[in-house]
């Protein structure tokens, strides 16, 4: 579960503008149309995996650190990429 700080204007406005920033280097899993919530982590609609991240057992990318504009490097070089470089 997320937790109502992550919907609160201030906190909204610095994820943005943290996203922004990491958006100018490479494409993130955020902006991909093919990535879905599944419990506590995106997965890929297409099929594609990405591997655990650090002690993480499952693979999937933490919601979490996707709202926060973590992106695999799956998604970096995939060519089902579906998403918007902007926002």
């Amino acid at each position: 579960m997320i937790s109502d700080i992550f919907f609160n204007r201030p906190k909204v406005n610095e994820l943005t503008i943290l996203r922004r920033e990491r958006r100018r280097k490479h494409r993130l899993t955020y902006d991909c149309m093919n990535g879905i919530v599944k419990g506590n982590t995106v997965v890929c609609k297409r099929g594609h995996t990405f591997p655990p991240i650090s002690n993480r057992k499952e693979p999937g990318i933490g919601v979490l650190g996707v709202i926060r504009g973590i992106s695999s490097s799956v998604c970096r070089e995939c060519g089902d990429y579906d998403g918007e470089e902007t926002e």
